[in-house]
């Protein structure tokens, strides 16, 4: 019987072990090459992103990439399309914001009002959505989800570090940018 008892104790502490360890570091993100489809001629640019992709940071990322690692630049005038699919077990929304968390752009997102007036909105596990806007001012914005942040308008998955960069440039190619913490 002791035998027994000693075996099953070795064999549940080489799961938790086991499991513990699978746990531990991070995950592998996504690829930049796979993030972006552009169309110089039609100056078109495609984001694909991945909100939950992975548990690095806690599942709030962006195919991975959490706490500002992720920056997309676009030139000034492309049509973006940010495709955005919900691969986490939460509902999430991803916008292009201004630091006043305003819409960069008409049709970059849902605004803070738009969340107001529809509480039940954002993308839920599983799905996905397609925002369709001009990056028609030249500056640094956030890619952020503020789906949480009404009504008091208070940063929610910002500090957790649910954000990555969109900067629009005066002139060049469209590019993603990572790093990893």
């Amino acid at each position: 019987m002791q035998t027994v008892t000693r075996i099953i104790s070795v064999g549940c502490t080489m799961v938790v072990s086991a499991l513990t360890l699978a746990g531990c570091g991070a995950d592998t993100n996504s690829t930049p090459s796979s993030l972006l489809v552009t169309n110089p001629t039609a100056r078109t640019a495609d984001i694909y992103l991945v909100a939950g992709y992975n548990r690095n940071n806690l599942w709030d990322n962006f195919n991975g990439y959490a706490n500002g690692n992720l920056s997309v630049s676009v030139p000034l005038g492309y049509k973006v399309a940010l495709h955005i699919t919900n691969d986490g077990g939460v509902p999430y929304d991803v916008g292009v914001y201004t630091t006043d968390q305003r819409l960069a752009f008409p049709g970059a997102g849902t605004s803070l009002q738009g969340y107001v007036q529809n509480p039940s909105a954002g993308i839920m596990p599983g799905s996905s959505a397609t925002y369709s806007f001009v990056a028609n001012q030249v500056g640094d914005y956030r890619l952020a989800d503020l789906l949480y942040q009404f009504p008091a308008h208070q940063e929610a998955r910002l500090p957790i570090g649910m954000w990555g960069e969109f900067h629009v440039t005066a002139a060049g190619s469209p590019h993603v940018t990572t790093t990893t913490e």
